[in-house]
């Protein structure tokens, strides 16, 4: 069921639906609404499923999309595989017109990697899960020093990690479900089943990815001369992990290590020993170019709906936004041009893997950058609205106790991963969300108003949990839809961590989306942004700079 938030800046249900029923004669884009009705009588108002890619051709797409290489880190091969059968797939549609952005990166990539470690007076060789992104290189006889074990919650200091290899767990983070519920952050959850307890944990790496950005930065400036990350879950399942991805070169050499790894050294401290380890890391660096690719679909208005997703991701959900928007194209295209009110265009965006892309002081890659240019073309009315699409069809993953070895184990439940959806503060373009989410039966969807808590500044809720939050800081009206698997940052997990059906009705229903935002008027798509937009003008604090 929807569970809707009332009171603050939402009203009821019945304000949504007041809102939905204007917008439906409201003027695009300044026309009339006449006009704006002729414009769309006899187009489609929803997606006919035999009309879109079947669920078999987005299995298909996404396999071949694994196939280019994973992970598929910004400016690496796999990304750039991708991004050629991306550019082929869009120019086989009629009436597209790409264009791209261009971004000089210092591309990292690993050599070797190897891990000895002297316990009981053997060394022993112990084999490592994936050396942490663009951690710094060492020497071809490595870095040695004894292992020092330093507790989470501990800082990482002088004294306790100067002239050592630092041993540190690297867990997953948890928050109660009950902080995306109306009364927290939640517009909505659409869960008819009552599967989603509030009360229980929601996990998973990417809450507590901030901490590994610290400890990397902590152990350089503490004079660590290495860094080892525990994950609590085989090495098989995290191999070639992928966090921190800033595009930051980190000042300390570091891997991770899967559960049973990291015991055999805690196990020798624990004992009394202090095994001395000798970790070699060889990496290369060198300049190259990423792009992000533009497609546009021309409509009868210049005011586009900018679709965005990143082409660089760890394994076969994080990146697959893509697949669904070359569907989506397809099907745009095929329409009338006189059923396309507003050009459409679709933003493949690198660099989200390379966050700090534009300067190590500003973040938020590629698609940050884009924003930036969106933000400038929205004054000049060019620019609608914002839809984000990332991890679509994701399962879920829960850490249960491992039968074969010490710690956990991700396993499938057979349920869909929650779904967060974040939506700007417009009554009518949450409305609008909420139709398409229960029309497409999008179980276990929960819509956001953002990612963090509100502050004093516009808007209120800078993050919206991924590529999405660039859009939302720079004041552009946004829907950004997210899955956060917990198997998000781990190459090995590939196709079968995907839900195709699902994938599809996401898929559909962001297309209903699109559909719809097409009919309605720039005002009513940005709600309270215009008031925002306005209030910075006037110098209100913001989520970033101009």
């Amino acid at each position: 069921m929807w569970l809707r938030r009332t009171g603050g800046r939402m009203r009821g249900a019945a304000c949504a639906a007041a809102a939905l029923a204007v917008v439906g004669v409201a003027a695009i884009d300044g026309r009339s609404p006449a006009d704006a009705a002729g414009a769309v009588r006899g187009c489609p108002t929803r997606v006919s499923p035999d009309a879109f890619a079947s669920t078999a051709a987005l299995r298909r797409a996404n396999v071949t999309e694994w196939s280019f290489g994973h992970p598929r880190p910004t400016g690496g091969v796999a990304q750039r595989r991708l991004i050629a059968w991306i550019r082929h797939q869009l120019r086989a549609i009629p009436g597209v017109k790409l264009g791209s952005l261009r971004f000089p990166i210092r591309r990292w990539d690993e050599r070797s990697l190897a891990l000895r470690v002297v316990i009981g007076g053997r060394s022993v060789a112990l084999p490592a899960a994936g050396p942490i992104p663009y951690a710094h290189p060492t020497g071809p006889h490595g870095s040695k020093a004894p292992v020092a074990f330093v507790p989470g919650g501990q800082a990482l200091t002088a004294a306790n990690s100067a002239g050592r290899i630092v041993l540190r767990d690297a867990p997953a983070g948890g928050v109660p479900y009950s902080v995306f519920f109306p009364g927290a952050l939640g517009w909505s959850v659409f869960d008819p089943g009552h599967t989603l307890d509030p009360g229980a944990s929601y996990r998973g790496d990417f809450i507590n990815y901030d901490a590994r950005v610290k400890d990397l930065r902590d152990a350089a400036a503490a004079g660590a001369v290495g860094l080892l990350f525990v994950k609590d879950l085989p090495r098989a399942q995290i191999r070639d992990h992928y966090e921190p991805y800033e595009g930051i070169q980190w000042g300390v050499p570091g891997a991770f290590l899967g559960a049973d790894e990291g015991k055999r050294i805690r196990d020798a401290l624990a004992s009394g020993q202090v095994p001395r380890a000798t970790l070699v890391l060889r990496a290369s660096r060198r300049r190259v170019v990423t792009p992000s690719v533009l497609a546009t679909i021309p409509g009868r208005s210049r005011a586009r709906i900018v679709i965005d997703s990143h082409t660089d991701g760890t394994n076969a959900v994080e990146d697959n936004g893509p697949v669904a928007m070359i569907a989506m194209a397809r099907y745009l295209a095929r329409l009338p041009r006189s059923c396309r009110p507003r050009t459409v265009e679709f933003a493949f965006s690198t660099a989200h893997f390379y966050q700090r892309v534009a300067s190590s002081q500003e973040r938020n890659g590629g698609a940050g950058q884009l924003a930036k240019l969106l933000d400038r073309d929205y004054d000049r009315g060019t620019v609608a609205g914002v839809v984000v699409l990332e991890h679509l069809g994701a399962r879920e993953y829960v850490e249960r106790p491992r039968a074969d070895g010490v710690g956990q184990k991700l396993t499938p439940t057979g349920r869909s991963e929650l779904d967060l959806v974040a939506v700007s503060e417009s009554p009518a373009l949450v409305a609008a969300v909420q139709r398409v989410v229960v029309r497409r039966g999008l179980r276990r969807t929960a819509l956001l108003q953002g990612a963090d808590g509100a502050g004093d500044h516009v808007p209120p809720h800078c993050s919206f949990g991924g590529e999405g939050t660039p859009f939302n800081e720079r004041l552009l009206p946004t829907v950004a839809d997210i899955a956060a698997p917990q198997t998000l940052y781990d190459p090995p997990f590939g196709p079968a961590s995907i839900d195709f059906g699902l994938m599809r009705r996401q898929t559909l229903a962001f297309t209903d989306l699109v559909l719809r935002m097409g009919r309605m008027s720039r005002s009513a798509i940005a709600g309270r942004v215009l008031e925002y937009r306005a209030q910075r003008r006037a110098g209100a604090p913001v989520c970033m700079g101009p």
